[in-house]
């Protein structure tokens, strides 16, 4: 993205969130609320965190860092039988579900490939290459 000129990641594209700083905000947002919610923290205030906070790549960088933190932090204090703990979600409509932990991990990491895919979809439409994104390059990344 820091190679992109800022007019473009602020662009409307028609997509889930309008443009790519929204939709990466959008990402880091849910998976910010679902790890603070599996701490039992409040997630009130990062939803009511306006996109246009971030404005520009740095303050994103500075975001995604603060993200994966916490979750690299609660990922290392979770043990297997944790993942089968089931909690209830409210969900907007105000209705509980019942989930366990494993399903809601499982649905940030799907949730984030959506959006990484939609991004991805706006990079090649827009005729900009996408960074190469494999999960087993970043392990290597961060590994060494």
């Amino acid at each position: 993205m820091a190679e992109i000129p800022w007019e473009t990641i602020i662009e409307s594209h028609g997509a889930s969130f309008d443009c790519i700083r929204n939709i990466f905000i959008h990402s880091l947002q849910a998976e910010q609320s679902w790890i603070r919610f599996l701490c039992g923290k409040s997630t009130k205030e990062i939803w009511e965190i306006p996109f246009t906070k971030f404005a520009d790549v740095n303050a994103i960088r500075e975001y995604a860092d603060e993200v994966e933190d916490e979750t690299n932090e609660y990922l290392k204090t979770l043990q297997q039988k944790t993942l089968e703990t089931t909690l209830n979600v409210k969900r907007r409509d105000g209705s509980i579900e019942q989930h366990t932990v494993e399903d809601i991990l499982i649905h940030v990491a799907e949730e984030e490939i959506h959006h990484r895919g939609e991004l991805l979809c706006i990079y090649w439409q827009l005729d900009i290459r996408p960074p190469y994104t494999s999960y087993m390059a970043y392990k290597r990344q961060i590994l060494s």
